[in-house]
């Protein structure tokens, strides 16, 4: 098969052109991925672990019960409690020793101690419990992701 001569003259190929809205679209898709980039690096936002827990009396004291996994335990004391959107101060009173498998994951039963308002000092209430954790990025989350899904 013969081809037309346009194949095989460059000169013809380099001085070919090209559509305005082709680019045009390609200035779009590449200042869509900087500015993508430049959020991705800067936005910063909270994480958030909800659990659900039961209030237990204990020595005549109430205190509340939650399911922590094995991987989220340290970064309970660093984190702020919030109740109904109300932000608590707290402290935790213990961790089990034995772990529970709950969900195919390993939670440890952590005990915690903050002033639960009067309508929820009923014994196995159960409250839905926030931790708000440090503030992170997206490029920081696509990381963590990454390493996870890798290794």
């Amino acid at each position: 098969m013969i081809y037309p001569k346009i194949y095989n003259n460059f000169s013809y190929i380099l001085n070919k052109k090209t559509s305005k809205s082709i680019i045009f679209f390609i200035i779009f898709l590449i200042i869509s991925f900087i500015i993508f980039v430049i959020i991705a690096l800067k936005y910063e936002y909270y994480l958030y672990q909800s659990y659900f827990g039961y209030v237990k009396k204990i020595d005549d004291s109430f205190y509340t019960i939650i399911y922590v996994p094995k991987e989220s335990i340290d970064k309970l004391s660093k984190s702020n409690l919030l109740v109904d959107n109300q932000d608590y101060s707290f402290k935790v009173v213990s961790i089990s020793e034995e772990y529970f498998a709950i969900d195919d994951k390993l939670c440890y039963q952590v005990i915690l101690d903050f002033a639960l308002k009067q309508e929820s000092k009923i014994e196995n209430n159960i409250i839905n419990i926030v931790l708000k954790n440090d503030k992170t990025t997206i490029y920081h989350q696509l990381k963590k992701g990454f390493e996870k899904w890798k290794g």
